[in-house]
């Protein structure tokens, strides 16, 4: 029924409020969302989409995406076998989404919780992509939380730890040359070095391994002449070849997101 019909039915407008306030007193926002809550709507945005991985046992195959809301909390969202790929289409970087009814837990104890709870999203989750032309009910802001750290501050860094702990969450940083795929380390495994700068000028080796060679290092191969920025989320600090930087199985690349602090650094 469209608008002009409302108008001249006015129970009919009367009715569409009353469905529209029934929706809206459903959408909550992450920090109200628990496992006792039954029915709920969240407005998210998708942040951060690693690749699936397998459990250690090599029989559970998942994938862990990290959602935030208006008020920029966080949770994880948890994606197991056939769902993965039911979802793939829906589930991209940086759009906004109603997510509804998803499993809610306390996540497992081998894990670094985001929240104090999780979700699962499996086929009984409704997930609506928000669009961009949606004028009632617009997308969600480019998030503006980023916590970096600086190429100068590497050297005091213990060895082999990972930055997603406490502040040291992501690095941003411009990509000035990107090599040609190789076949290094113990098990000769494929990688690709790029070399990357930092607002201050700092310069420092990345190296991209396996898959992150192949999809995003292929990315930064072709765009490397205009200079991308990248975010490089959960790298470890290792001293192959020197002090330099390293992707591991859960890193995450991401090129030219669209965080304000990217844009700074592109001008």
């Amino acid at each position: 029924m469209d608008l002009d019909t409302l108008k001249l039915n006015p129970l009919g407008l009367t009715y569409a409020f009353s469905i529209y306030r029934e929706y809206m007193e459903y959408r909550l926002t992450i920090d109200k969302i628990t496992p006792q809550t039954k029915e709920w709507t969240s407005k998210v945005h998708l942040i951060k989409k690693p690749r699936p991985r397998k459990s250690k046992d090599g029989k559970t195959r998942f994938q862990i995406v990290v959602v935030q809301d208006e008020n920029e909390d966080k949770v994880a969202a948890v994606l197991y076998g056939e769902d993965i790929e039911k979802d793939a289409h829906k589930l991209t970087p940086f759009s906004t989404y109603l997510i509804s009814t998803a499993k809610v837990r306390i996540p497992l104890p081998y894990r670094v919780p985001t929240n104090r709870f999780e979700w699962v999203i499996d086929r009984f989750t409704v997930v609506e992509e928000v669009k961009d032309d949606n004028i009632q009910d617009p997308p969600l802001p480019p998030p503006t939380r980023l916590n970096t750290i600086h190429f100068a501050y590497l050297q005091e860094q213990q060895q082999n730890k990972e930055f997603g702990n406490h502040n040291f969450t992501h690095i941003i940083a411009v990509v000035v040359n990107c090599g040609s795929i190789k076949y290094d380390g113990a098990n000769s495994n494929k990688c690709r070095e790029i070399i990357i700068m930092d607002t201050g000028m700092n310069s420092f080796i990345l190296m991209l391994w396996e898959d992150f060679d192949d999809v995003d290092g292929s990315i930064l191969a072709a765009q490397v002449a205009k200079y991308p920025v990248i975010v490089a989320k959960r790298i470890t600090r290792t001293t192959y070849g020197g002090l330099s930087l390293s992707t591991r199985y859960n890193s995450v690349i991401l090129i030219n997101p669209p965080y304000p602090q990217v844009g700074r650094l592109q001008n």
